[in-house]
């Protein structure tokens, strides 16, 4: 009798520094897409960590993790940002329904005059996915170079890692969809010789587009995996529901994922 493994239902999700599309600080709004996805995992971008508005200091990180139930870490990319009448450091998250250990911030290597950006990682310590580790990074919104020295930063952090996923907001479009064949621009293509799948070239369905959210015309928002640990890919699906429209200007990816179990017999 085979082996069945528990799926894992992973999000990426550029949250807009906690601005909807109509300005408004909405957690309501943002746990509701989170619970309707039933999501395990969630890698955030654009997360202001703590934020200060009108003097005062809050942290919507924490208060959405506990409307969630879970647990959460942060890694700041070394520079503050700014909401419609906030602020704070600006950063990378990760939501879990489970807890979370090593949990680690690298800064990724950047040109002179591109703002810094970073790697966050941690390991689900518990679970169906224990010893699982998440990675998420948002990278450069400018130029393809510089986009380029962040991905080698973050593929020389996770060279010796185990079981792991790569999420986030990479800025560049492409890999639509199943048999996709268009051209790939340099840091998908380094990805991909590096052995990552992109989730939903594999098992996509339905729209691929993420950005902008009223009105999707590209896909630059991914999840990765190696291609050993891609055998466990079930589905990938852009949601499209009424709140993904409003809560943030982009739209959450959401992966499903298994334990694989059997072994890739080569090359991706």
């Amino acid at each position: 009798m085979q082996r069945t493994s528990p799926i894992m239902r992973i999000m990426t999700y550029n949250i807009h520094r906690w601005a909807g599309r109509d300005r408004r600080l909405d957690l309501g709004r943002l746990a509701a897409v989170i619970r309707e996805a039933n999501a395990d995992v969630i890698g955030l971008n654009e997360v202001l960590h703590p934020v200060t508005w009108n003097g005062r200091t809050c942290a919507p990180l924490a208060e959405l993790a506990a409307r969630l139930g879970m647990h959460y870490a942060f890694g700041a990319s070394g520079w503050t940002d700014y909401g419609p009448g906030w602020q704070g450091p600006v950063g990378n998250a990760i939501l879990s329904r489970y807890p979370l250990t090593d949990v680690f911030n690298t800064l990724l290597p950047r040109l002179p005059s591109s703002k810094q950006r970073s790697l966050l990682g941690a390991t689900i310590s518990a679970g169906p996915a224990l010893g699982l580790a998440a990675f998420v990074t948002h990278l450069d919104h400018a130029f393809e170079g510089t986009r380029l020295l962040q991905i080698h930063g973050a593929l020389r952090r996770m060279a010796q890692q185990g079981p792991h996923f790569l999420v986030g907001d990479f800025n560049t479009p492409g890999f639509l969809g199943q048999r996709s064949r268009r051209l790939l621009p340099p840091v998908l293509r380094l990805l991909h010789r590096a052995g990552y799948q992109d989730a939903f070239h594999v098992v996509g369905h339905g729209p691929a587009w993420t950005f902008p959210a009223h009105s999707p015309l590209v896909r630059i928002d991914y999840m990765f995996l190696p291609c050993r640990w891609a055998l466990g890919l079930r589905s990938a699906r852009t949601l499209t529901w009424d709140a993904t429209r409003l809560a943030s200007d982009h739209r959450p990816l959401l992966v499903e994922w298994a334990w694989p179990t059997r072994q890739p017999a080569g090359a991706c």
